[in-house]
C-alpha cells in the first residue's frame, strides 16, 4: 500500500524513503528525483512525463518518475505489463495512469 511518493533509489534500486532507517543508508548511494536530471538537461524520465503530460497535481510524480528509472536501469525495453508492475505501489488520482504509463514507454525509446 502506500502512495509511493518518497520513492529514491538506493544503490540504483527503487526503495520507499518512508521505510529506510536512516542507519540502512550509511554510505550508500541514495539518488533522488532532483538527481535525475537538471532543470536544464531534464533526464529521459523526466522529459518524457513532461513532453506527455503525465503529470498533474505532482503529489505521485516524483515517486513514479523515480521508480520508472529504476525499471528502465534494468530492463530497458520493457512492456506495458512490466510498467504497470513497476508502477504498482504508486497511487495517482489525477491521471488516469494512461499518460504515465506512455510517459515510461516514451523513455524507454518505444513511442507506442
Amino acid at each position: 500500500g502506500g502512495c509511493g511518493a518518497c520513492t529514491v533509489l538506493v544503490g540504483g534500486e527503487a526503495r520507499r524513503a518512508c521505510l529506510l532507517p536512516l542507519a540502512a543508508l550509511d554510505g550508500a548511494e541514495v539518488t533522488t528525483v532532483e538527481g535525475l536530471g537538471t532543470p536544464e538537461q531534464l533526464g529521459r524520465v523526466q522529459e518524457a512525463f513532461l513532453q506527455r503530460y503525465a503529470a498533474q497535481c505532482g503529489y505521485c510524480t516524483s515517486g513514479m518518475m523515480v521508480a520508472a528509472e529504476a525499471l528502465l536501469r534494468t530492463n530497458p525495453s520493457p512492456s506495458r505489463g512490466e510498467i504497470q508492475t513497476a508502477l504498482g505501489g504508486h497511487v495517482c488520482r489525477c491521471t488516469g495512469y494512461v499518460k504515465i504509463v506512455e510517459a515510461v514507454e516514451a523513455a524507454a525509446g518505444g513511442a507506442r
